[in-house]
């Protein structure tokens, strides 16, 4: 699979098959498989050597076989307006699998077996409705990654004969899940600049505490990043921090996530920062419409690209009350001039060309807009990140705190873009949802911390 730039391997791809010569080098081109604006990925050879693709032409990612001698698409597998491939940030993963029987493949979150005579058969896994490498054997045995809103990633094994589920081996132990307060999410749908847009709605759980009558929850809008990936049901302890602790959570499928259609991924081409922006500010009003949460209590959260996104709703909506960074993108002529090769079209797909258009990239990056920013913002930042440098965050900080506007900038020495070490990724969920609780007037009852908010006056209880 190759692409050239400005595209990424979810956009414009050919599939090449080439000899491969005995000294490990590629020899004479076979076959190439192209076409223009479709996206070609997932190659691979079954027993019978017939080579199949995902392709995405009918504007789903659905698995096809190819004619070699032509050069090609065939037979489309199992024809779906749904997704079987991803984007391909990174390779190895598998969204189908095939042996002398038929085909698996991972239809939008649920599993379908097609067998070679014709018959289709929708797999049964109950309390997983999320998948990756799948394998199967030639005793038509199954094996995957999986997870699911109350359970966290597992290897399962799947009798395709029989429609039959066991668990091989599990992250964390489904028992001890089962006696966690864990909030399960509602799909929820709105209408957003002439579309429907999408999210998952978890909404306060706990057994333990009551919330008082008449009331109704804060809310975390969560942004994800990318920005060309989504938001799953999938557990996430992360989101479930929140619900058991008083909060509401939406995630949110805004404009350009994965998962429904190439159009609707199209959507945010030129245009990152505005319909996304518009999807966030438009979710959280349907919600306060909707009477699901408190409209004086709205949060929002993101990382990277997720960052730029709630950075940029701050500067277009006062529904939301308070917000929390994390290695968040702000200077989006920063993020062109320093990005690494894999990337280094995705900014002319999402924003325009440079420096043809350097009028849209400073139009649309937050940091230039910093005196404009009103709403309470705490900033995580990692001080080795080569990807967003950290006097992006500093300077946000520094702005607010100069104009008397609550703020928190917590630096975590040697991490980079995207938190590993422990510390960060505890600190860092801590630290928002006890920023959020004080700028909302919440006693934080979970949280003894001596965290220094800016511009908030005695910030211990």
């Amino acid at each position: 699979m190759q692409w050239n730039l400005p595209f990424m391997p979810w956009d414009e791809t050919s599939v090449v098959v080439a000899e491969f010569c005995a000294d490990g080098k590629l020899g004479k081109v076979i076959m190439e498989l192209s076409e223009k604006d479709v996206n070609f990925q997932c190659p691979e050879w079954n027993s019978e050597s017939q080579l199949h693709v995902i392709c995405d032409r009918t504007n789903w990612w659905n698995v096809y076989s190819v004619d070699m001698e032509k050069a090609k698409l065939g037979e489309n597998i199992y024809n779906v307006n749904a997704e079987i491939g991803a984007p391909q940030w990174q390779f190895a993963d598998r969204h189908y699998a095939t042996n002398q029987y038929g085909m698996l493949m991972n239809v939008s979150g649920k599993l379908v077996f097609k067998w070679w005579n014709g018959k289709v058969v929708h797999l049964e896994t109950p309390m997983y409705t999320h998948f990756r490498c799948l394998a199967l054997n030639t005793h038509n045995i199954a094996y995957c990654i999986a997870s699911g809103p109350t359970r966290c990633t597992s290897v399962i094994r799947i009798d395709i004969q029989n429609n039959k589920v066991a668990v091989v081996r599990e992250s964390r132990d489904a028992n001890q899940i089962d006696n966690l307060d864990i909030s399960v999410p509602e799909l929820i749908r709105f209408s957003s600049g002439g579309c429907t847009v999408s999210g998952w709605f978890y909404p306060p759980f706990s057994r333990s505490f009551v919330a008082p009558e008449g009331t109704l929850p804060p809310v975390v809008l969560m942004a994800h990043g990318g920005p060309t990936a989504n938001a799953s049901n999938a557990l996430e302890m992360k989101l479930q921090y929140f619900t058991s602790r008083g909060f509401a959570v939406f995630d949110v499928n805004y404009r350009g996530s994965t998962g429904f259609g190439t159009d609707y991924r199209n959507l945010l081409r030129k245009q990152w920062g505005i319909v996304d922006r518009d999807d966030m500010i438009n979710a959280a009003q349907y919600l306060v419409d909707s009477r699901r949460v408190d409209a004086k209590r709205v949060c929002i959260m993101g990382s990277s690209a997720g960052g730029y996104l709630l950075l940029s709703t701050l500067l277009h909506s006062d529904v939301i009350r308070a917000a929390s960074s994390l290695y968040g993108v702000s200077d989006l002529v920063g993020l062109y001039k320093d990005t690494h090769k894999f990337e280094y079209g995705y900014n002319e797909q999402l924003i325009g060309k440079y420096p043809e258009e350097a009028h849209i990239y400073e139009s649309r990056s937050p940091l230039g807009k910093a005196d404009q920013l009103s709403c309470p913002v705490a900033f995580f930042h990692g001080d080795q990140d080569t990807v967003v440098p950290l006097s992006q965050s500093i300077a946000l900080h520094e702005a607010l705190k100069a104009r008397g506007i609550a703020t928190l900038l917590i630096i975590f020495p040697g991490e980079g873009h995207g938190f590993r070490g422990t510390t960060a990724v505890r600190d860092s969920l801590i630290g928002s949802y006890y920023f959020f609780c004080r700028v909302l007037g919440i006693e934080p009852p979970f949280v003894k911390s001596e965290i220094k908010i800016e511009n908030l006056g005695d910030n211990t209880y």
